[in-house]
């Protein structure tokens, strides 16, 4: 299984392109995760699957749990006894890897309390399926504009939402890291769910927050349009934010379509 254990990670085949690389910023740990699995054979019927995990809390246990979320959704999906149908079993192995998380931070005294974010990516055929939960982003660079496709669940998310603050606000407000839903919450949790159509020559791109800490979001656009996304170019603008402070740990995952399969 192709799951990230260093900081950075490469594949290509025919159809996609992927790159990848985790830094841990100015903190002293690195508690954000990225893995992915590209099947061949039997299990190529089932997609693609790539996911990003940010933990939360500051702590040891924060990397348990972005690490657990990543490796369990990873095997639930391609592995556990669930349906075929792409959209449901997704689902599944999300809320099977929520509650396996949510056992662990109740269970053991070292990882009391963790939770994570988890956004995940699916490529099957011609279409993308999403799975979020937390203030990680997934984004879409198509024909040189660039979409968030998830929703920040978190409290200056719903203040720009709400029309209360401007992006640029959001940045540097106080309470910019309180988070309104996370993996571990609870036993019972339901990601928000996206799906749409996938074309040649698209980029998907797939960050913890710490990204943008300090880079705006056109910034990052114009960085993938202008650099490209190869885990060198990754590198230097991994670099980039850490001259600028390089306050959080800071992950970033590129997947590029070559063409439909």
């Amino acid at each position: 299984m192709r799951a990230s254990t260093a900081s950075k990670r490469d594949y290509v085949v025919d159809a996609l392109q992927v790159h990848g690389l985790s830094d841990k910023g100015s903190r002293q740990n690195n508690e954000d995760y990225f893995g992915y699995y590209m099947p061949t054979g039997g299990l190529d019927r089932l997609g693609s699957l790539f996911a990003v995990s940010d933990g939360v809390g500051g702590s040891a246990a924060g990397e348990v749990a972005s690490a657990e979320a990543v490796n369990v959704l990873l095997q639930e999906y391609y592995f556990g006894d669930h349906t075929d149908k792409v959209p449901e079993r997704l689902k599944n192995a999300f809320r099977n890897t929520s509650l396996h998380i949510y056992d662990l931070s109740i269970s053991h005294s070292s990882t009391r309390h963790m939770k994570c974010t988890l956004s995940t990516l699916l490529l099957k055929q011609n279409r993308f399926f999403i799975t979020h939960v937390g203030d990680s982003k997934i984004m879409l660079l198509r024909d040189n504009d660039m979409i968030q496709l998830t929703k920040d669940h978190n409290l200056v998310g719903k203040l720009m939402r709400l029309g209360l603050v401007t992006a640029e606000e959001a940045r540097t407000h106080p309470n910019k890291n309180v988070l309104l839903k996370a993996v571990g919450d609870g036993p019972l949790l339901m990601p928000d769910f996206y799906s749409g159509v996938i074309r040649p020559g698209d980029l998907f791109c797939m960050i913890t927050d710490g990204i943008l800490e300090h880079a705006t979001h056109d910034e990052l656009k114009s960085f993938l349009i202008e650099q490209g996304s190869s885990t060198n170019e990754l590198a230097e603008l991994i670099a980039e934010l850490n001259r600028r402070g390089g306050q959080d740990n800071m992950t970033i995952m590129t997947v590029r379509v070559n063409r439909i399969y």
